[in-house]
């Protein structure tokens, strides 16, 4: 459930830091920041177990990469080509990772698309999140092998369709490293600081992100060696 990008997920963790469950906002936008405090904690609990999952399913896609093609791109020049390819390399490590926790990134967004405050920013933003994470997960791995070869065949002058469209697509919905930030500046209004509790929490699960995705970047690495396409 992680990439060698930013972890998504700790980003929506980091929101729940102020939006305790014991908020004291009333009406409405206390209602919204309770239920949005519901549904982070729902997430981060099932979201853990599968972090080995998501990063075992790393190691296979980029193995199995590896044994279809290797130095696939060994005649690669290191132009704007190489650098997208690149690019779609990281997204679909990303995509693999993330997919194995599909289901409660499901339940998240089911539990927050309708949320309102009085904020139509925080409205938007926390929407824009959830909708992002919620894409990502359900987004088609491409095929790298097969797109690295077009690449190859056209003198490594053109992409291919796949590779174009994917990382359109990928692009789209990858969470911005600001959006997580500016939820919870905006949520400041309707909550207390989080309990210390939830916050040691959250920094154990942000941890465990950071130590799966140490090992994500050494498979992405190996697959880089192997398909030997140059940065």
């Amino acid at each position: 459930m992680l990439g060698v990008g930013a972890p998504a997920l700790a980003l929506v963790c980091a929101s729940l830091w102020a939006v305790a469950p014991s908020a004291l906002a009333k009406g409405a936008d206390g209602a919204s920041t309770r239920a949005l405090a519901r549904a982070t904690t729902a997430l981060l609990h099932a979201a853990r177990p599968d972090i080995p999952k998501g990063l075992a399913a790393i190691k296979s896609f980029a193995n199995e990469v590896a044994v279809q093609c290797p130095k696939v791109a060994a005649a690669s020049p290191q132009n704007e080509g190489a650098e997208q390819l690149d690019d779609e390399v990281v997204g679909a490590l990303t995509v693999v990772g993330y997919r194995t926790t599909t289901g409660p990134i499901d339940r998240f967004y089911a539990a927050v698309k309708g949320l309102r405050w009085s904020n139509p920013k925080l409205t938007r933003a926390v929407r824009k999140f959830a909708t992002k994470l919620q894409k990502l997960v359900h987004l088609s791995v491409p095929s790298l092998c097969g797109d690295i070869k077009e690449w190859a065949a056209s003198g490594y002058k053109t992409l291919s369709t796949g590779t174009t469209r994917f990382l359109q697509g990928y692009n789209a919905v990858d969470p911005e490293a600001e959006e997580g930030p500016l939820i919870l500046r905006l949520l400041e209004p309707y909550a207390t600081p989080a309990d210390v509790p939830v916050y040691r929490d959250i920094e154990n699960f942000e941890s465990q992100l950071a130590e799966a995705e140490a090992h994500a970047v050494v498979y992405y690495k190996r697959l880089m060696s192997a398909i030997e396409l140059n940065q």
